[in-house]
């Protein structure tokens, strides 16, 4: 069926006996009853448990390569350096998380803990939802603050703060 030039490649898949799974099957029973020495890596030649599965020590096909012999080197993070270094879901809302935190002690310090460039939560046009904002200035005349915020939407709004009095106790 193939043109006389043309090479046929030979299977690179070897078929097992029942005999050669047998011997496989026994000797890794032997092994995991410790009356045989244990498979070593052939990367970095550790003893590997006995007790791990086939499946965990031998590289699958799809991860391409050769499969040398057993190795738990495929097992280990592939990822590049810059890949693990990028920024998980979880490890952003804890970001979030201690930003918010850090507003709200400077918050509770009353009007003293605004400051430019400082990002809050606002009332735009004093109707919910809150809108996050970046103070852009601040003036003060005694008792009343005028605050300059600019939403993520690039709108501007002075919002007029007033101060507390304080409770003499």
């Amino acid at each position: 069926m193939s043109s006389p030039g043309t090479a046929v490649a030979k299977p690179t898949h070897v078929t097992e006996t029942m005999g050669d799974r047998r011997k496989q099957r026994e000797l890794a029973e032997a092994r995991q009853s410790g009356s045989a020495a244990p498979e070593i890596d052939v990367k970095t030649g550790s003893m590997i448990n006995p007790h791990n599965p086939e499946f965990i020590t031998r590289r699958p096909w799809y991860l391409g390569g050769n499969d040398e012999g057993p190795s738990l080197d495929h097992q280990a993070d592939q990822r590049s350096a810059y890949e693990r270094l990028e920024l998980s879901i979880a490890s952003a809302d804890g970001v979030v998380r201690n930003q918010r935190l850090q507003t709200k002690v400077l918050l509770q310090k009353g009007l003293d803990g605004l400051k430019v460039g400082l990002w809050v939560e606002s009332l735009k046009r004093n109707r919910k939802p809150y809108l996050i904002c970046q103070i852009t200035s601040l003036k003060s005349s005694g008792r009343k603050k005028k605050v300059k915020v600019q939403y993520e939407d690039g709108s501007q709004e002075t919002i007029l703060v007033h101060r507390q009095p304080q409770r003499i106790r």
